[in-house]
């Protein structure tokens, strides 16, 4: 180094990677035409495997988010803690690489957990991806109309990102089919375009896009193919909305699970009150046809005695038909009801004695 500070404890070496000390993201060196004539396919192996699965993931996003709500939750919860935990412990140099890839996944394994059993955390963090890419998707479109400088205020974009990830958080929370649906075709192109531009330009295009947000210094515009995999973006989000709001999402709802055991519980009070009035409705009649009508004659017996005497003399005065026996013809259905009531009415004279 001609002057200055040297490479030492103090002062690390330069390196020319574009995210830090991320493996298998750099960019090649050398003049911008010749690396923007070839594809370099030298990809690191462990980089590129994480990468390909986050194209599985961003299908499952776009096209079947609301379908596969849980799966969606988990992974939301699963990819933010993960990232964060990993990107924490990079910085702190404290653990071997496997060490701080066996922290980040335990904790984005639990907090997946989280955001799937617990839906209000789901859809709040749902919310929240869905605002911040929106914020940045905004943040940038201001960028190229309105030519900022990078003299602007960084706090203004960290605000505008802040503010439109709470407010699409909340919101998320009252409107769960509409915004989760468009969440999820929102973050689902991000992640494909994010994995297809490592595999075409080692994510030079989000890393221009990221300079160009944080308002630094204006780095050299990517290569061609990359503003075609930027463009996949919204291509994608269109494509997500129309496929799930039409078919995949389409007559299916994630009402709140902890509703049910609340109806379920008011369903069985409802239904020892019915048992209860029918019960009393049954003690009353007992007492009403006792009353009136003197003992009960079964149906079937009286019918029987008809059939034995069909025709009697003309003189003869049936016992049947006498003033002095009032004959009380009831239903079987009745009539079960009433051997019931004097069953339990048999068992209750014990224990009041």
């Amino acid at each position: 180094m001609e002057g200055g500070a040297r490479p030492g404890s103090l002062v690390p070496p330069r390196n020319n990677s574009t995210l830090g000390v991320l493996p298998g993201l750099r960019i090649p060196d050398g003049p911008k035409v010749e690396h923007c004539n070839r594809i370099d396919t030298d990809y690191n192996l462990t980089t590129a495997a994480i990468c390909s699965v986050y194209v599985v993931f961003g299908i499952l996003y776009t096209f079947f988010g609301y379908r596969c709500f849980k799966t969606v939750m988990f992974l939301t919860g699963f990819i933010f803690a993960s990232s964060l935990v990993y990107l924490i412990c990079l910085q702190g140099e404290l653990m071997p690489p496997y060490g701080n890839a066996g922290v980040a996944l335990l904790a984005g394994f639990l907090f997946g957990l989280i955001t799937m059993l617990v839906q209000y955390v789901g859809l709040f963090m749902s919310g929240l991806h869905t605002g911040l890419l929106l914020g940045l998707a905004a943040l940038l479109a201001a960028d190229h109309i309105l030519e900022t400088s990078p003299k602007g205020s960084v706090w203004l974009c960290v605000g505008v990102l802040l503010v439109s990830a709470l407010i699409f958080a909340v919101l998320n929370l009252y409107f769960r089919k509409g915004l989760t649906i468009l969440g999820t075709s929102v973050y689902g192109g991000a992640i494909i375009s994010v994995a297809a531009d490592y595999f075409l330009e080692r994510v030079a295009m989000v890393f221009w896009v990221w300079q160009r947000v944080s308002l630094r210094p204006v780095a050299p515009a990517p290569c061609w193919f990359s503003w075609i995999v930027l463009g996949i973006w919204p291509a994608l989000v269109c494509a997500g909305l129309i496929i799930q709001f039409s078919l995949t999402g389409r007559g299916t709802y994630h009402a709140d699970c902890r509703k049910k055991p609340r109806s379920s519980s008011a369903h069985r009070g409802q239904t020892r009150v019915d048992k209860a009035e029918l019960r009393q409705k049954k003690y009353r009649y007992l007492y009403q046809v006792r009353t009136a009508h003197g003992d009960v004659i079964s149906q079937n017996f009286v019918q029987a005695l008809q059939k034995k005497d069909p025709g009697g003399a003309p003189g003869e005065c049936s016992t049947l038909q006498s003033d002095a026996t009032h004959l009380t013809i009831l239903p079987d259905a009745q009539l079960a009801v009433l051997t019931e009531s004097e069953d339990d009415s048999q068992t209750e004279i014990p224990t009041q004695r």
